[in-house]
């Protein structure tokens, strides 16, 4: 069997101004997995940029997974891709995958190969594909996609997941993390069954593109995203912290980026260009959810500004809620199949026609003292539910937490963090 197949998007040649491509070189460098000092070739670039105006573009410098598909209806949901992993979700009860065959939608001109050295292959074991598959579901294999240009090559790690018996728990401590190999960020995941599910997500990623033309240390404290040893319980509790962006954050009006942390994928493609379809919140969830409880603190920093960086007459919050909606009809409601998508974005996290219920911190102002504060937060069903779609994983829930409610509009203050410990989902029995 042939177990994938890459295939390229279309790409014509256009007008573009210079700005444009310097940006996109930019970010391209920034997301690789070779890194390279560049900063004098953008300082050339831009001011080579004022008078002139580029009339073709060069080779595609990308080289990115943007989608997975398979010739058989295996699949729960669109695939979870982050800037180094894709995880694909197989539906309940699917055991037979000997005839899987799995097309790459990559950037244009990219092309893909499995990296063989990942491979192990079992004592005696010559079927390849069997062995792939094995190690598909078991710790993952990696690829390596390379750009147009061939200047440019990223390895991602695919991995498969059984969904039988669900996959986001509902219990959080938070002490299961990972750093990021290459931008060196906070990644928070989960352990079910002696698996890794990375179920959380967060806007890591694109910070890093702020350190990288700033200057700034690529460390995990460095992050609006990590832990701190201030836990209620055990040795970790997540912090959010809101930080400035630079130069290059203000220049796009995103001078603000606030610690987010929430069930679901980030895709750093959008972050400059449509920031709100960047956060890809939910997962399936095969149980009804009563109410969201945890422990939090929260310090709000000292000055709230907006996308200009005026200042803002108000004290900044934080955010904590959870999201349940109905991820069949989500899909279902979208003509166009190249459009269907398995989760909600920030365009639509608190307002599609598909969620069912919601659980949002009321007051997220300042927490008094030094102490956790304990919070119980009932889901308000606006519709109801059949236990049986639920246990079928037709429904998917998003937890998100930030350290400042209005960061996704880039109006927050710097400094304000919130620490989150110990989240229980309470569920129907």
């Amino acid at each position: 069997m042939t177990l994938f197949e890459a295939r390229n998007g279309s790409f014509a040649k256009s007008m573009y101004c210079s700005i444009t491509l310097i940006i996109k070189f930019t970010l391209n460098i920034i997301f690789m997995k070779r890194t390279r000092n560049y900063s004098w070739v953008i300082c050339f670039m831009l001011l080579f940029s004022l008078g002139s105006c580029i009339k073709e573009e060069a080779l595609n410098m990308e080289a990115d997974i943007v989608g997975v598909h398979a010739d058989e209806d295996v699949f729960l949901l669109n695939p979870v891709i982050s800037n180094t992993q894709v995880t694909l979700y197989l539906q309940p009860n699917i055991d037979d995958l000997t005839k899987l065959n799995m097309t790459f939608d990559l950037t244009p001109g990219a092309s893909i190969e499995l990296l063989k050295d990942s491979l192990k292959m079992p004592a005696g074991t010559q079927n390849i594909d069997k062995a792939l598959v094995e190690q598909l579901l078991k710790n993952g294999v990696y690829y390596k996609v390379t750009s147009e240009d061939r200047q440019f090559t990223k390895n991602y790690l695919i991995k498969i997941v059984k969904t039988d018996g669900g996959f986001v728990p509902t219990e959080y401590g938070f002490e299961d993390t990972a750093i990021d190999k290459d931008n060196k960020y906070t990644i928070f995941y989960n352990k079910i069954d002696g698996q890794d599910f990375y179920n959380w997500a967060s806007g890591n990623p694109s910070f890093s593109l702020t350190l990288s033309l700033g200057g700034g240390a690529k460390e995990p404290e460095s992050y609006p995203t990590k832990t701190t040893s201030d836990a209620h319980s055990g040795t970790k509790a997540a912090l959010l912290e809101t930080k400035l962006t630079g130069a290059f954050g203000a220049m796009f009006k995103k001078p603000i980026a606030a610690g987010n942390l929430f069930i679901g994928a980030f895709d750093t493609g959008p972050v400059l260009t449509d920031p709100l379809s960047a956060t890809q919140f939910g997962l399936p969830f095969n149980q009804i959810p009563l109410a969201l409880e945890g422990y939090y603190k929260y310090s709000p920093g000292a000055n709230v500004t907006d996308e200009n960086m005026k200042p803002v007459n108000t004290k900044d919050s934080c955010d904590i809620y959870a999201v349940f909606y109905n991820r069949k009809q989500l899909m279902d409601s979208e003509p166009d199949p190249k459009k269907k998508v398995s989760y909600l974005t920030g365009h639509n996290i608190l307002k599609d026609p598909s969620i069912v219920a919601i659980a949002r911190l009321e007051n997220g102002g300042a927490t008094a003292a030094d102490g956790f504060v304990k919070f119980t937060l009932p889901f308000k069903y606006t519709a109801k539910v059949d236990d049986a779609d639920v246990a079928n994983l037709d429904y998917s829930i998003a937890i998100v937490m930030s350290s400042s409610k209005y960061g996704d509009n880039f109006i927050g203050a710097v400094g304000s963090k919130l620490t989150v410990d110990d989240l229980k989902i309470v569920t129907k029995k």
